[in-house]
């Protein structure tokens, strides 16, 4: 039985009822992350005005459920969003897919700048959650407690037709060249639907 991931992208306060949904189908359990889209004109950036509050729900399923589980979220009217699978799908294998997630674990107060670089080479939006690193040996400590780094997950789901352009100019950025300051990476998605 193989395990894909589903993630659905809502507005605030809608990710309880894409959850009951999900569940009802099938579904046994998800995590709920707090984060907000991404400005689509630099002026309404520039003003603070184009972001938006959403909510991120990560589940995993079994790959035999995800039709039933995403049509019984899909049927909900109210809820504005996307939602995708991300895996293999239908057991063979394939990495060939028509859309591809791409995020970026970043230093807090990049996400914006790196988005606008995908943006100029082909992307449409984004969602961004706030995170914070984990510790470790060699972090600065402030009165003998480590002071964790707060990071920003940038997300950003791809048509395959200009996935590589927007890798390789987001890869390009002098931030993801230098160590611990950036990652990036891509799951290929199998079914991305829009909600509402």
């Amino acid at each position: 039985m193989k395990s894909e991931m589903l993630m659905a992208i809502v507005m605030k306060g809608q990710a309880e009822g894409v959850m009951a949904a999900a569940r009802a189908a099938g579904a046994t359990g998800g995590t709920i992350a707090y984060a907000r889209g991404t400005a689509t004109s630099t002026i309404m950036a520039a003003l603070g005005l184009g972001d938006s509050e959403k909510e991120v729900l990560t589940c995993f399923i079994n790959e035999e459920d995800e039709k039933r589980i995403t049509d019984s979220i899909a049927s909900l009217r109210k809820i504005k969003g996307t939602m995708l699978c991300s895996g293999y799908g239908s057991g063979d294998g394939n990495m060939d897919s028509k859309w591809v997630l791409l995020e970026v674990i970043c230093e807090e107060g990049y996400s914006e700048d790196i988005m606008a670089v995908a943006r100029k080479a082909g992307a449409r939006g984004g969602t961004v959650i706030n995170a914070h690193g984990t510790s470790t040996e060699d972090d600065v400590k402030f009165f003998g407690s480590p002071l964790i780094p707060e990071k920003e997950i940038l997300m950003v789901v791809l048509d395959s037709s200009v996935a590589d352009k927007v890798i390789d100019a987001v890869a390009s950025m002098d931030i993801l060249k230098q160590k611990g300051r950036a990652v990036m990476f891509t799951l290929p998605v199998h079914s991305f639907r829009n909600l509402g």
